[in-house]
């Protein structure tokens, strides 16, 4: 168990829009019903769920939204800022 407590938690130092460093964790806890629930927090900040265990989807909107958004930063990256 990592600092949260969680199950399989995994934590990686990155820095936030203005250069602070936060602590982005992900891994496996329980939510106010007691299921098993996928998780994601940045430091101190509040936990967001990904998904049940008894989801039947392999995929969530979660994820799919972040694979998204990076598939956007490359594809703009490359794009001069328009004045």
């Amino acid at each position: 168990m990592g600092t949260r407590g969680w199950y399989h938690e995994r934590t990686l130092t990155t820095v936030d829009t203005v250069g602070r460093e936060v602590q982005v964790s992900t891994g496996l806890t329980r939510d106010p019903e007691g299921r098993l629930v996928a998780a994601i927090a940045i430091s101190d900040g509040p936990t967001a769920i990904f998904r049940h265990a008894g989801e039947a989807q392999d995929r969530t909107e979660l994820l799919d939204n972040t694979e998204q958004t990076v598939k956007e930063l490359r594809r703009l990256a490359s794009v001069p800022p328009r004045i």
